[in-house]
């Protein structure tokens, strides 16, 4: 979708709120969101059952794709610029939009500060875009830029990374975890 600040429609409101029962015994120490609609919305139902505020992040909105905005998929994958950018996206940038560089500098940027401003290892919970989600996945498993459109991640779902210390990498406990089952033993 890009940058294009639509709301969430019905199924999203139900995942989300499936994801809140996924919670449901899990502490949350803070909610950091995008600041596009449909990931406030979000962010704020998530928010509401731990009576917490959420802190809005613009480096979490999602990938500026430039012309490609608001294409479908099937148009986007016969354009030439597409097909460069997935065969080399460390050399081409989205036509107008970002490089795959910028958007892991000011995610991960955004997830650090998190990390510093809940230093006692507390539960933050990041609603964000799938672009960005699998950039920050790939980045912190410590596997190249080039490979993240090799990531998939699913509306609604739950990816969960865990950040021991300053002297561990984090470990990526979960992709694409459907709200559910084993949420909780991920976590302790």
């Amino acid at each position: 979708m890009g940058t294009r600040d639509i709301g969430l429609n019905a199924d999203g409101i139900n995942e989300t709120h499936a994801i809140v029962r996924a919670f449901e015994n899990v502490d949350v120490a803070e909610v950091l969101s995008s600041p596009l609609r449909r990931a406030v919305q979000s962010a704020e139902i998530i928010a509401g059952a731990y009576d917490l505020e959420i802190a809005r992040d613009p480096r979490l909105a999602d990938v500026r794709v430039g012309r490609w905005e608001g294409m479908h998929y099937r148009d986007l994958a016969n354009d030439p610029d597409y097909q460069r950018y997935l065969a080399d996206p460390l050399s081409e940038r989205t036509p107008g939009g970002e490089h795959i560089s910028e958007i892991r500098d000011r995610a991960v940027a955004s997830v650090q500060q998190a990390l510093g401003d809940n230093p006692g290892g507390e539960n933050v919970v990041v609603v964000t875009h799938a672009g960005i989600i699998r950039t920050l996945i790939v980045h912190y498993m410590g596997a190249t830029l080039a490979n993240y459109h090799r990531v998939r991640v699913a509306p609604g779902s739950i990816s969960i990374l865990r950040f021991a210390s300053d002297r561990e990498l984090p470990r990526v406990l979960a992709i694409n975890l459907p709200p559910g089952g084993g949420l909780r033993s991920l976590l302790h």
